[in-house]
């Protein structure tokens, strides 16, 4: 055994054979970064990936695509390949020292920490053949003993505007922030609607933009995107509700709307299929709608299931067959039926 100082100043234990690396340290307003070159050969099967389907606490990663994995495996075997950027990831000081422009993991084998970026270059490696990946050096960059939250933030930063990460798994993370947030509060309205049995979104939603089932039709980033302009914007409905900490008065209206709406369908003769309201068209005009229906709710004092369910009956009894075509177009004449059926147009 042989000691050395970690990155905090204190003395850690470490193994004869621990293998060290020459490391560039560089600070920034939200973190301290390590950067080193390591060979892939004596990294790429000591990384996690931690999915956030699989771990709703620490998971962060989207599901991993077989096809990019074949394709960066097949990239690799050209004589001329490269892998310029950093794979970046979130260890602890536990498995790593930093002292005197070193890094030294502390364990011959194991987990040195999960990755916040590039999870399919790493795989794509681990696909390879031992000759490329021993022809591989990576460029590592290392952030410790950071929170779950300041993980999400740095792999939202690094991700959010590539095209491969869903906008459903960016709101998810942000559930991961401490305090209150209007993100979170409609991530923890969605992700309870559709768990709950009693609820009409049981199972309807794309929880982190992927469907599990045939009756997932409407995405989380969807049903977030419209309810949080609820909130948002300063004649919000849900404005108020949101400030005064009442999170399951927004979450009850939902509820009694679309309660209403599955009612209403039940007792009119309608050309509109069942799930109509619970795909991107239909929610979207309806909740263009609810502002205004529940504004006029609020002056009558009234915002039950009742209420709601009378202006739907009145919409599928004056209106029983679906706008023609879909997008924004149809979603306004949605939202201008129902305001009529309202008596607000």
């Amino acid at each position: 055994m042989r000691c050395r100082q970690d990155q905090k100043g204190g003395t850690v234990s470490t193994e004869a054979n621990a293998r060290t690396y020459p490391c560039v340290t560089y600070a920034q307003p939200g973190a301290v970064f390590y950067a080193c070159s390591i060979p892939a050969k004596d990294i790429i099967y000591r990384l996690e990936i931690r999915r956030r389907s699989a771990d709703g606490i620490n998971g962060i990663q989207r599901e991993e695509d077989p096809r990019r994995i074949s394709d960066i495996k097949n990239y690799l075997i050209s004589p001329s390949a490269v892998l310029p950027t950093p794979v970046v990831v979130a260890a602890n000081s536990e498995d790593i020292s930093v002292t005197d422009g070193s890094l030294t993991m502390l364990r011959e084998g194991g987990s040195v920490g999960h990755i916040l970026d590039g999870q399919h270059r790493i795989l794509g490696l681990r696909n390879s053949s031992p000759s490329v990946i021993e022809s591989f050096d990576l460029l590592l960059v290392f952030v410790f003993d950071i929170d779950p939250y300041a993980q999400a933030t740095i792999f939202s930063t690094i991700n959010s505007t590539q095209k491969q990460v869903s906008k459903s798994l960016m709101y998810d993370l942000f559930s991961l922030a401490p305090g209150r947030s209007i993100g979170k509060t409609c991530h923890e309205i969605v992700k309870s609607l559709n768990e709950d049995q009693s609820s009409p979104f049981f199972r309807r939603i794309k929880m982190l933009g992927k469907r599990n089932d045939d009756r997932e039709t409407l995405s989380q980033a969807a049903f977030v995107d419209s309810v949080s302009k609820l909130i948002t914007d300063q004649s919000g409905i849900f404005r108020e509700y949101f400030e005064s900490n009442e999170d399951w008065v927004i979450r009850k209206v939902v509820l009694n709307a679309f309660n209403a709406i599955s009612k209403a369908q039940d007792n009119e003769p309608t050309a509109y299929p069942r799930d109509y309201f619970f795909k991107t068209t239909g929610f979207g005009g309806f909740i263009q709608a609810l502002g205004q229906i529940s504004k006029q709710g609020q002056d009558r004092e009234d915002l039950s299931e009742k209420y709601f369910y009378t202006i739907m009956s009145n919409f599928f009894a004056h209106d029983p067959r679906p706008p023609a075509g879909v997008g924004n177009s149809a979603m306004i004449e949605i939202r201008k039926r129902i305001l009529h059926a309202a008596g607000l147009s």
